[in-house]
C-alpha cells in the first residue's frame, strides 16, 4: 500500500487472539510473554500504512 523503506516495528498485543495480526502481518513473529500479551516483530515498507492500520485496531505502539 505504501512505500519506504524497509524497517522493523515492534509493538505489544493484549487482545484475545495473535491470528488476527498475524494474518494481516504476514511477516510478523509473535513472542509469548509471561503475562499473557504478545511481543509482535514486524517488517515493513514505510511506517504510514502499519501506524494506520494499528490506530484502527486501538492497538498501543
Amino acid at each position: 500500500m505504501y512505500t519506504g523503506k524497509l524497517h522493523t516495528s515492534r509493538f505489544i498485543y493484549k487482545g484475545s487472539d495473535i491470528d488476527a495480526v498475524l494474518d494481516r502481518l504476514p511477516t510478523a513473529v509473535a513472542k509469548e510473554q509471561k503475562d499473557g500479551s504478545y511481543l509482535v516483530t514486524v517488517e515493513v515498507y514505510g511506517e504510514k500504512g502499519l501506524n494506520m492500520w494499528l490506530k484502527g485496531q486501538n492497538i498501543s505502539y
